[in-house]
């Protein structure tokens, strides 16, 4: 997403535009939803009457992975202001050229959409879920000019949910197509909670816009639950974000046949789930509170090279581990510190990412500023060969949340600083003015926060360019909690995803180097027969052969590779899984580290 500019947005806001139709004007007809289509017609005022350029997005603020979204419009024309046909030239997969004109487009077109998460859309007799840049053909040249959205055939009951501005005449408007590109829309029968939060001098209305087929009791349970979360989370950085219209929009869709998923926006965010609040157990808020942080962090805490967002392709960056992995971390500590989270619960979660990048090879070959740059092809991309991503991919989302986790400990435990500060301070030089930051500017800050230029680069050098890790045993022992291998005794032979196949057990991935499959030689596509005495049919049966091992045992293993039967000796490990437990020992310092970290904080 580009950053709004002030200006523009003062402008907008002061009526300059009024409710009259702007030039790029859509109209959302619902009459086919039910057949999972939309009928969009789209006015655009050319600044001359040379071609016209319009595009269909290759990609979408928040995704980093392209999206080919052209694949679902049809039915396209071109008429002119008087209604004549125009002519109407596809020069790529996502562009066409309009040419004829006298200095009024009108386009129309069938959107499908039966994909409901944050990228997508989902088109159905519940609702119209709509992501704008898998909606929306275009024009660039237009790409600073104020656009409205009209909607058409509603059918009875349902309403907008969206970070638009609503006009008293029902037109939904945007200061620029920027804004517009990065406002979901949520049009369904759906329950629409709130709660004040006052920041700064101001009071702004934050909104659940909730479509589900739970209870009244349910939705309240969930509002108080993320009124805890928001007031942590402002809690960190002392105010929140000046919301447009002062008021925030969580649409969150909690049904079948949805897919979840969340997807931040400027002063909106798109939570989704197939399960219900209750089924669930209300773990939806972790999703919530990921996605709430992002409001500061990435939407105005943001990476130069996300900056300016480009449609046609996707924007790479380095800082995908601060953007993401910092905003993962912080999304579970808001729920411990919301008493959310018990402490076992936290500790759990926090045990997940750090067993996952702690025991990952792929450590070996990249850091965290370049596993960030494999986001583009990694995030929600639709690729059909496979990958050895087991083995030289770390996602940035956790890989950054162990280094949050690092950065956190290390601040508290050898500097009298935390992470905390280290958000506030970009958040006041970098999130509050908008000015996008550079790697070498969170290394700043850090030397700032911790008083130790050395440390800073260092850091930077070792852990975020390079691979290297604290000594987590040593910073946990500091805040009252030991790490320790949760099953020294049990059989472990790797990580592996198994299929059931006939009478056999198939491998449906590349065994992870270093473990004992990868040092037997078993890889994708093989057949496992038999390990020790234990005929193979399921994948529980390999874990019944290792009930009677030990690390250390060689046990022989029966395998079928291109239909020939290979027989292998393989060597039992020890699982090396590490858990966190509090320390009964641990001083009373330890102990106040901890408080003063899980803690809950004051406004």
């Amino acid at each position: 997403m580009m950053l709004l500019n002030r200006c523009t947005l003062a402008l907008f806001l002061a009526g300059l535009m009024g409710p009259a139709l702007a030039d790029s004007h859509y109209q959302f007809d619902l009459a086919g939803h039910d057949r999972h289509q939309v009928a969009i017609s789209a006015r655009f005022v050319a600044p001359d009457a040379s071609p016209l350029l319009l595009q269909m997005s290759s990609a979408s603020p928040g995704r980093y992975a392209r999206h080919d979204f052209a694949k679902n419009i049809y039915a396209l024309k071109a008429l002119d202001g008087q209604g004549n046909p125009l002519v109407l030239q596809r020069l790529s997969p996502t562009s066409w050229q309009v040419s004829g004109h006298q200095g009024e487009v009108q386009v129309s077109y069938l959107l499908f959409g039966n994909h409901a998460d944050g990228t997508y859309n989902q088109i159905d007799s519940r609702h119209a879920h709509l992501n704008m840049p898998a909606s929306l053909l275009f024009a660039p040249s237009l790409r600073a000019k104020p656009a409205t959205v009209s909607l058409k055939a509603l059918p009875a009951g349902w309403r907008a949910a969206t970070q638009l501005y609503p006009q008293p005449d029902g037109t939904l408007t945007a200061p620029q197509l920027d804004y517009l590109m990065d406002s979901p829309l949520e049009i369904s029968e759906h329950q629409l909670l709130s709660f004040s939060q006052p920041s700064a001098g101001k009071t702004y209305q934050i909104e659940l816009a909730l479509h589900h087929a739970g209870t009244a009791e349910e939705a309240k349970v969930l509002l108080e639950k993320t009124q805890a979360v928001v007031r942590q989370q402002q809690a960190i950085f002392g105010e929140l974000p000046d919301f447009a219209n002062q008021r925030y929009t969580f649409i969150a869709d909690y049904l079948p046949g949805v897919d979840g998923d969340g997807m931040e926006h400027r002063n909106s965010t798109v939570v989704t789930s197939e399960s219900s609040l209750a089924q669930a157990e209300f773990s939806q808020i972790e999703t919530i509170s990921h996605e709430f942080f992002h409001a500061w962090n990435v939407e105005r805490i943001r990476p130069k090279n996300l900056e300016p967002f480009d449609y046609s392709q996707t924007n790479m960056s380095d800082a995908l581990w601060f953007a993401e992995g910092f905003t993962n971390y912080y999304g579970k500590l808001a729920l411990k510190r919301s008493s959310h989270f018990d402490l076992d619960t936290y500790l759990e979660k926090v045990e997940k990412p750090l067993n996952q990048t702690l025991q990952t090879p792929a450590r070996r070959w990249s850091g965290p500023a370049a596993v960030s740059q494999q986001a583009v092809f990694v995030d929600a991309g639709v690729a059909v060969d496979k990958t050895n991503y087991g083995n030289h991919f770390l996602s940035y989302y956790t890989y950054g949340e162990v280094v949050a986790l690092a950065l956190d400990l290390t601040l508290r435990t050898q500097y009298n600083s935390d992470l905390d500060a280290l958000m506030q301070l970009m958040w006041q030089r970098f999130g509050k003015p908008e000015q996008p930051y550079q790697l070498a500017d969170i290394q700043q800050a850090l030397a700032e926060v911790s008083g130790d230029t050395e440390f800073a680069a260092a850091f930077f050098r070792d852990s975020i360019q390079g691979p290297a890790l604290p000594d987590f045993t040593a910073l946990f022992a500091q805040m009252g909690l030991t790490l320790s291998p949760a099953k020294p005794d049990k059989a472990w032979l790797g990580p592996l995803l198994l299929n059931t196949f006939g009478d056999a057990v198939q491998v449906q991935s590349v065994s992870r180097d270093g473990s004992p499959w990868a040092s037997a030689g078993i890889t994708d596509g093989d057949l496992l027969l038999q390990l020790g005495a234990v005929r193979l049919r399921t994948a529980e049966d390999i874990d019944t052969a290792l009930k009677a091992a030990r690390p250390g045992d060689v046990l022989a293993l029966k395998f079928r590779r291109f239909d020939q039967d290979q027989s292998v000796n393989i060597t039992v490990a020890a699982d090396p899984t590490l858990q966190l437990s509090l320390d009964n020992k641990a001083s009373r310092a330890s102990v106040k580290r901890r408080d003063a970290w899980l803690g809950t904080k004051k406004l």
